[in-house]
């Protein structure tokens, strides 16, 4: 650097260090002083460029979270081994595959895209992302041999050093005769469902240039990560006290969803888990969504409803939280990018007084709406605000989770080509891993619904695990046939009764 620079006139020439002749000769106490006082009247940037360059620091200025990423980094650094906020994603190719262009794909979508390479640090007592200049993303290669499973399981376990390493890895494992495994591992600090989608449609047209010797056709991005985190936060001074209210009133005093176990809580919630599929025929499906309808609500507030009512049953509960996932993009420059933007709702039961299935849908659909109007409020606001008592054996305030994966765009994700090569979507292993002691993850197909119940495995076997699948469905299965039988008889006749035992 030179001018006015530390190299010029901060340090040298005209400096801090320099006596003037009049004063003659200082003490040691009096050149300290003097060098504070000179400190403290160089403009704040000058400051900070000389602490960073006394220390050691950075010369690239760290930028703020977004709220869920803050809990994200804390999370990582209570648990660096936890792999339960990692996201998969696996497609099986076939064809003459170019690792060499599969890395540049991957490079030119990680340079329009920081949060991509961004690295995580605490900056005082704060934590900030560092920003590097493009680099490449670096290609694994590995043999799939016997066990293809187990290659990528080893690769979504290991730990993210987010620190000194992007939170993005990629491997190919070869399987043989012309087919691989494109494997992507993301932290989540860096990336939800939505962004999936935004990767697989920039790496598929970066590959497909790169194999056709051609620049990407590639719309400049009109946002940046770093915006939707000063968006947040303008949001958080403007409407974040309102949004803030509505939820600390509505979910003041909510009690813990208290599932009876198989086996003894452990003292710290672990994230371990297990996975069991769903599956409602089309035919019983569109009775339900006929119910639904009848009072004006969606499949989504129907099976949330019914989602509330099997664990409600099995809990011999009615008042708990379940949380939802939203998609978190709320003006229309964030659509296209990579990042965490997801946040989670709360939504509060109210299964009291034995309510028939459709009386149970009359209270949900207004709950629902109004939870929808203030989802902007970070879910990490609304966990400080409540001052919940500190428990490590459970996730906080939302034990439960429930998602129906209608409304992300998935078009990318599921595409058959890629340049040269055939694609499909390789459904991913077990990764044994949970973000809730009980969740549901379900999707609307021509075949009727589909997913999973995911569980915590320190606490049911899978013999509850799918016990308490087939009552879900089976209560789905018949609320769509006798919406107005009460929730104790639909339990019944769906055969909840009680988590525990094989």
């Amino acid at each position: 650097m030179t001018g006015n620079s530390l190299t010029g006139n901060s340090l040298t020439g005209n400096s801090l260090t320099e006596n003037s002749p009049a004063e003659g000769p200082l003490t040691g106490q009096d050149r300290r002083q003097a060098l504070l006082r000179r400190l403290a009247a160089l403009p704040p940037a000058r400051r900070e460029a000389l602490r960073r360059a006394m220390t050691g620091a950075s010369a690239v200025p760290g930028l703020p979270l977004s709220s869920g990423q803050e809990r994200l980094w804390f999370l990582n650094r209570f648990d660096p081994a936890d792999s339960s906020n990692h996201i998969l994603w696996c497609l099986r190719l076939r064809g003459p595959i170019d690792p060499g262009g599969l890395a540049a794909a991957f490079t030119a979508v990680a340079g329009r895209h920081e949060v991509l390479r961004a690295r995580y640090r605490m900056d005082g007592d704060r934590p900030v992302q560092v920003v590097p200049p493009p680099e490449p993303v670096v290609l694994e290669l590995a043999d799939g041999g016997a066990d293809p499973d187990a290659a990528v399981i080893a690769l979504f376990d290991r730990p993210f050093d987010l620190e000194r390493h992007p939170p993005i890895r990629v491997a190919l494992i070869e399987l043989g005769e012309g087919h691989a495994l494109l494997c992507i591992v993301l932290h989540h600090i860096a990336a939800d469902g939505w962004s999936l989608n935004v990767l697989m449609r920039e790496v598929g047209e970066c590959y497909a240039a790169h194999r056709e010797g051609r620049r990407p056709a590639l719309e400049e991005l009109p946002a940046r990560y770093a915006d939707f985190v000063a968006w947040e936060r303008g949001q958080a001074e403007r409407v974040g006290p309102a949004r803030l209210a509505f939820w600390t009133e509505r979910l003041a005093g909510v009690p813990v969803l208290d599932l009876p176990a198989d086996r003894p809580r452990p003292p710290r919630w672990t994230g371990r888990g297990g996975r069991v599929e769903l599956h409602v025929p089309d035919a019983e499906v569109v009775r339900f969504e006929r119910v639904a309808g009848q009072q004006r609500s969606t499949l989504f507030m129907a099976l949330l409803a019914a989602f509330q009512a099997t664990l409600g049953a099995a809990a011999g509960q009615d008042d708990f939280c379940v949380g939802v996932p939203v998609a978190g993009r709320g003006r229309t420059e964030f659509a296209p990018l990579i990042g965490y933007f997801s946040n989670t709702i709360a939504l509060r039961a109210d299964l009291s007084g034995d309510p028939s299935f459709r009386d149970l849908l009359g209270r949900v659909r207004p709950a629902t709406l109004r939870a929808l109007q203030h989802a902007g409020e970070p879910f990490e606001r609304i966990l400080g605000a409540l001052r919940l008592p500190r428990d490590l054996s459970r996730p906080p305030l939302c034990q439960a989770m429930f998602n129906l994966t209608h409304n992300l765009p998935k078009d990318d994700l599921l595409r058959t080509a890629m340049g040269d090569l055939g694609v499909e979507v390789y459904p991913p292993p077990e990764t044994g891993r949970t973000r809730a002691e009980i969740s549901v993850d379900l999707y609307r197909g021509p075949e009727g619904l589909g997913g999973s119940l995911e569980y915590g495995s320190d606490l049911f076997s899978a013999g509850t695990a799918r016990r308490v699948a087939a009552a879900f469905t089976a209560l789905v299965t018949r609320a769509g046939t006798d919406p107005d039988l009460r929730l104790s008889e639909l339990s019944r006749l769906s055969g909840i009764s009680g988590l525990k035992g094989e």
